[in-house]
């Protein structure tokens, strides 16, 4: 029996070869200041933010999605979320981080959540300057907690690589380089 089947869709392999290197394994580098990781692999034992041992190492999934979708909250918030939360990438890592890192990670979403405080005590108050002082201290110390509170930044999901910023430098530094390029 022939095995080439003539209308069978083409067969390519979209993943880069493995690469082999001291630590044996292929599944992370650098570019620059990026670290690119393929999707479901666990990153090296060491803090993504310093480049110490890691203390906490947990599981962790990132999403992205193309920065042109941002376009939409010009036509409504709403339809912006609907979109994203549809078209997002995600990638699943086992990420490090050391004691102090987890502190500051810990005082940050403790940030965000006290973020309410003065949201529900402006409106307490029932004064048009202090609702809006309220308000807004509402809004910065969320989105400072939100933005302090992030591991990793993803800077573009695909299903063959996963593109990261915000990485430390002695943590790239142990890393090979992507012999690949990208696209």
């Amino acid at each position: 029996m022939n095995d080439d089947n003539p209308y069978a869709a083409p067969q390519s392999s979209p993943q880069p070869p493995p690469l082999q290197y001291a630590h044996g394994d292929d599944r992370c580098w650098r570019d620059g200041a990026e670290l690119l990781v393929r999707p479901g692999a666990d990153l090296p034992r060491s803090c993504v933010k310093c480049g110490d041992p890691a203390s906490e190492y947990r599981s962790r999934t990132f999403y992205w999605h193309s920065p042109w979708l941002y376009l939409l909250i010009l036509l409504h918030m709403v339809v912006y979320l609907i979109v994203a939360l549809i078209v997002r990438k995600p990638a699943s890592h086992q990420v490090g981080l050391c004691a102090r890192h987890q502190g500051q990670r810990r005082n940050f979403i403790l940030m965000a959540w006290l973020s309410l405080v003065p949201l529900i005590g402006g409106f307490m108050f029932e004064r048009g300057g202090m609702i809006l002082l309220g308000v807004l201290l509402f809004l910065v110390m969320l989105f400072w907690g939100l933005l302090g509170m992030r591991v990793l930044k993803p800077k573009k999901i695909t299903p063959e690589l996963a593109v990261y910023a915000g990485v430390s430098p002695r943590l790239l530094a142990s890393l090979p380089r992507y012999p690949h390029r990208r696209d």
